[in-house]
């Protein structure tokens, strides 16, 4: 038999919990609930984005930002102070350092193609000179 709080009451002297069948149905819905119970919260917190916050420490150069102290087991955005780059650096439990560097920099524009044409080939040296010799003879 079941009081009203959920206890067990024996329906004669010797009698076990696990002999009364409909305190074993009980037992079965309790947990049942409870497992129920349990699940639901689990579910919901798998269907939350997991987000991580970093702060943001502003570095003078690249090389400032790759000295930077980062303890292990954390992450480190570092940006420059001219806006130029963003680093970040990670550092895993067992020691080992990731930095990736990220160019906020312009593209450098494209190099102007080179004319062949501005430039003197040794044929055409060799004729100038040439003259020039032959100048400077009658001169003589």
């Amino acid at each position: 038999m079941i009081n009203q709080f959920g206890q067990f009451i024996p329906d004669y002297p010797g009698q076990q919990y696990w002999q009364d069948p409909a305190y074993m149905r009980y037992i079965g819905q309790q947990q049942h609930q409870q497992t129920a119970q349990q699940a639901q919260p689990m579910q919901q917190a798998q269907q939350q984005p997991s987000s991580r916050m970093v702060e943001v420490v502003p570095a003078s150069s690249e090389q400032a930002a790759k000295e930077f102290p980062v303890p292990a087991g954390a992450t480190q955005m570092i940006i420059g102070n001219d806006d130029s780059f963003i680093a970040v650096k990670a550092v895993s439990m067992t020691g080992q350092i990731t930095f990736d560097i990220y160019d906020k920099r312009p593209p450098a524009p494209p190099e102007k193609p080179v004319d062949l044409g501005a430039f003197v080939t040794r044929d055409e040296l060799e004729k100038r000179l040439a003259e020039l010799k032959k100048e400077e003879v009658p001169e003589a």
